[in-house]
């Protein structure tokens, strides 16, 4: 009973957490209403819209998500706040749905505590069987850290396989550019010539050349791509796009200079990797071949004297 006990005063806690929460948001949200009320009298008096943007940017979320989202704002989680942030982390991971940044900031927020307390309360209730404290355990590993190592884990990939990439969506943007392509265009043949063989290079370059297309700031479009791949060699493309961009130097001499560049960077790695090996394959060889080695030298010799003290 004083674990049933513990785990409803832990349940009540959570309660009174969520309840604060809720009454801070809705002070914020006071003020925010009346300064919004100020700022939308002040846009009619002087004829002019506002908060169109913000009603496409609700439209694109699924129902679901709006929920979340509504959930969240009242129970004092500030959503709009952290917004870029978990929709940079999401993309990053992969998650291209416009929902991943809501589906995941609740879990993160709100589920992933609930499961972990569920699991807390089959862990203190039931310590007389084993099988059910491990699964209790277990509920509060995947409530606590299950989003987080799911993430990390998805985002390690993304970029391992974004870097993998690279070389070869590099040297296919450089022959584009030598045929007389214009940017856009060579990103647009890219994309489609690399959608089988790097499906997550061209999910980039898909997001890009929409940006491309429909933002007024071409370098804002280019910059979006370093920020989503958060990898060197990217921001180093970026970088060289922008500038000839910027300061209308040559599209193909850049290419060319960066893909000679990456390509004894890449030479670079492959010698250091190749001098570490060494080192690395001296450990397996002492502890798995040494002993064998050992044996094989002085077994004879030591058959040879257990032999003759028998005798």
């Amino acid at each position: 009973m004083n674990y049933i006990s513990a785990a409803v005063v832990g349940i009540i806690f959570f309660v009174l957490y969520l309840m604060v929460n809720a009454f801070a948001a809705r002070k914020d949200r006071l003020k925010k209403f009346e300064r919004d009320a100020r700022l939308t009298r002040s846009y009619s008096e002087l004829g002019l819209s506002e908060g169109i943007e913000s009603v496409e940017l609700e439209q694109d979320y699924s129902p679901l998500a709006q929920s979340l989202h509504r959930m969240m704002d009242v129970f004092g989680f500030d959503v709009d706040k952290n917004l870029k942030e978990w929709r940079t982390s999401a993309m990053r991971a992969g998650m291209t749905s416009p929902n991943a940044p809501i589906f995941l900031m609740f879990y993160q927020r709100v589920a992933g505590y609930l499961i972990a307390l569920f699991g807390g309360m089959i862990l203190l209730m039931t310590q007389d069987n084993m099988g059910m404290m491990l699964f209790g355990g277990l509920l509060m590993i995947i409530g606590l850290f299950g989003s987080k190592l799911m993430v990390s884990n998805n985002t390690a990939k993304r970029k391992k396989s974004l870097l993998r990439s690279f070389p070869d969506g590099l040297d296919l943007m450089v022959v584009c550019v030598e045929s007389g392509l214009a940017l856009d265009a060579a990103v647009n043949r890219v994309c489609d010539e690399l959608s089988f063989a790097h499906p997550a290079l061209a999910v980039e370059l898909n997001q890009t050349r929409l940006e491309l297309a429909l933002l007024n700031n071409r370098s804002q479009a280019l910059m979006n791509l370093a920020e989503r791949t958060d990898l060197v060699a990217y921001r180093s493309l970026v970088a060289a796009l922008i500038q000839t961009e910027r300061f209308g130097t040559s599209l193909t001499d850049t290419l060319r200079v960066l893909s000679d560049d990456y390509r004894q960077t890449r030479l670079m790695i492959a010698e250091e990797k190749a001098g570490r090996l060494p080192a690395l394959i001296s450990i397996p060889l002492i502890t798995c071949l040494l002993p064998a080695l050992m044996l094989l030298v002085l077994g004879p010799a030591i058959i040879k004297v257990m032999a003759m003290s028998t005798d």
